[in-house]
């Protein structure tokens, strides 16, 4: 058997194969983030494709964090039946879900276009262009933030999950905090590398109060910046940052980007052949010479070939996919009956924006002749 279809565990979480399914948007919940039967079909319907860990679509924690009218919400105690329904459901099927959490930050685009309490971790202007300015967080309100997330980690459990994963990277506030790019603050928040992750760390702390001690925590994390920005997050900052996290006994890091701009970005579009497949791994490979922590990694893999040797490497313990599993719900269920050694998937974004069954039809579009030579 490949070991990509092998068990692995972190914390006291086993799941039954390599594969997660990488937290997405998918535009399903309502004004206030209470989710409905639609959304717990999604998930079901992973679970029944033997995606051996589900990653909810992020949830925001603080209704200044949120980011689409759309986007699904974890932060009163009302939205946990809903998330109950969802957690039964997967747990029917011997699947296992994790939610992830998130708080927008300059990056809450729903608060700042309805004119809500637009929040950012520096003052300045408008990142899109010269619209409204965000304000910049008090060290109070920081810290408003930082037990939001604990409290919203303890309706995750209670809700019925098997973990929560913080979103730890591309651009979302925690991003912010840890890139010099963003944060300019003079105060115990900003400055040095050791303040600058405090908000990662303290935030670590706060849900582990609010949970059970063996709960599993988990982070997506931008380990470095992608721009020409000389104050970028690098790659030596993001592995500081994950023995930082490991020390509060985070269990699993999924290893992703931080800030993109300019042409440092990295490309997600258009995979059609296994050199342009996981184009993460150096920043993983970097990560894992200094740690021994269960890591995944994210980022354009598409065929079985490039994934097993990834993890028979010892890179990563897990890979995270979302984009192929819209194309091809049973696309795990395939590679593990040898039908198939690759997905269909070329990454070519139609689907992104489109609601539930919206981006199966979209993605649908794109012929088999697009997606040749795969």
């Amino acid at each position: 058997m490949s070991i990509l279809f092998e068990p692995v565990t972190f914390g006291n979480l086993e799941i039954k194969n390599r594969f997660m399914r990488s937290a997405t948007y998918y535009a399903l919940a309502d004004d206030d983030g209470f989710i409905g039967d639609e959304s717990v079909a999604l998930m079901e319907n992973l679970a029944s494709s033997d995606v051996g860990l589900i990653i909810t679509g992020y949830a925001y924690i603080q209704k200044n964090g949120q980011c689409f009218a759309d986007m699904n919400g974890i932060y009163k105690d009302g939205h946990i039946p809903g998330f109950q329904k969802m957690t039964g459901a997967v747990h029917d099927l011997d699947g296992k879900i994790v939610m992830q959490i998130a708080h927008g930050g300059v990056n809450a685009t729903h608060v700042a276009q309805t004119g809500g309490d637009w929040v950012a971790v520096s003052a300045g202007k408008d990142p899109s262009g010269d619209g409204p300015k965000p304000r910049e967080l008090t060290a109070e309100e920081i810290e408003t933030i930082i037990d939001a997330f604990g409290q919203a980690a303890g309706r995750v459990q209670e809700a019925g999950f098997d973990g929560v994963q913080i979103h730890g990277a591309h651009g979302y506030l925690v991003t912010q905090f840890l890139s010099p790019q963003t944060n300019h603050r003079e105060d115990k928040w900003g400055g040095s590398l050791e303040n600058r992750m405090r908000f990662a760390v303290e935030t670590c702390r706060a849900m582990r109060s609010q949970v059970d001690d063996d709960f599993p925590i988990m982070i997506k994390l931008g380990c470095r910046d992608y721009s020409q920005s000389d104050d970028r997050l690098t790659i030596e900052d993001g592995v500081a940052v994950v023995k930082a996290l490991e020390a509060e006994g985070v269990c699993h890091i999924e290893i992703s980007h931080g800030i993109v701009a300019g042409p440092e970005g990295k490309n997600s579009r258009g995979i059609t052949t296994p050199e342009q497949e996981a184009y993460m791994l150096p920043d993983a490979q970097a990560v894992r010479s200094a740690t021994d922590m269960p890591l995944g990694l994210v980022g354009g893999m598409r065929s079985l070939a490039v994934m097993e040797d990834i993890v028979q490497s010892g890179t990563v313990d897990t890979l995270s996919l979302c984009r192929p599993l819209i194309r091809e719900p049973d696309l795990i269920k395939q590679w593990a009956t040898g039908r198939s050694t690759s997905a269909d998937c070329i990454s070519c974004g139609r689907c992104f924006g489109q609601k539930g069954d919206r981006a199966v039809i979209m993605c649908s579009q794109v012929t088999s002749e697009d997606s040749k030579g795969r």
